[in-house]
């Protein structure tokens, strides 16, 4: 009788162990989502519109100046106003939709999907 016993002995420890085990895994799930929201990088905050050739022209004095700012702020490279402008767009699009970007007094539309 001795072993069976110790095996039930072990088995309580085994489980009361495992419960701990959880306890501090969950401790730790909930603190490290703590830690990202504290530390959650704020969005970009972009133009209120999205850019066009006109809107480039005002804000740049050259073409040159508007290529370095989208080069060195996205990566991006363009021959002409419309392709840079349409390339910034892009990026700035995909910024919004990952929620790493947002544009002042810009309304978002939701669609509700209904089933019959």
């Amino acid at each position: 009788m001795g072993l069976i016993e110790d095996l039930e002995t072990a088995i309580g420890a085994s489980r009361r162990n495992y419960g701990e085990l959880l306890a501090i895994a969950s401790d730790l799930l909930v603190e490290k989502a703590q830690a990202l929201e504290n530390h959650a990088p704020q969005p970009i905050v972009l133009g209120a519109q999205p850019w066009t050739v006109a809107r480039l022209q005002k804000a740049f004095p050259r073409f040159r100046a508007a290529q370095t700012y989208f080069r060195e702020r996205y990566g991006l490279r363009a021959n002409s106003w419309q392709v840079l402008a349409d390339r910034a767009n892009a990026v700035e699009t995909a910024l919004i939709h990952l929620g790493l970007a947002i544009r002042p007094n810009s309304t978002t539309t939701t669609m509700t999907l209904s089933s019959s």
